[in-house]
């Protein structure tokens, strides 16, 4: 699911329950009016080829690095409001 900044519902996909996310995520960034300019995603999101996408689509990603992995720039004060998103799908899911 994507969200915009204010917590609302853009897009989304239903994915089998035991598969990962991250490959229906390149097709809903494509389903977005315009172009964010933040994409915020949390760890499990981690993929250089997802960070390369945000960044030729012409946003800026906001995902943090495995804790094994090397650091990159993911600023605190845009990706701590990730929690917008979490609260929309406990909305939903009520």
């Amino acid at each position: 699911m994507i969200a915009d900044g204010l917590g609302r519902a853009v897009a989304f996909r239903i994915a089998p329950g035991q598969a990962h996310e991250l490959p229906h995520d390149l097709p809903l960034l494509e389903q977005l009016p315009c172009v964010p300019t933040w994409v915020v995603a949390d760890r499990g999101y981690t993929s250089y080829a997802f960070r390369e996408h945000v960044w030729s689509m012409g946003a800026k990603p906001a995902i943090p690095p495995q804790r094994h992995e090397a650091p990159v720039a993911c600023p605190d004060w845009i990706y701590n409001n990730r929690n917008l998103f979490g609260r929309l799908w406990a909305r939903l899911k009520e």
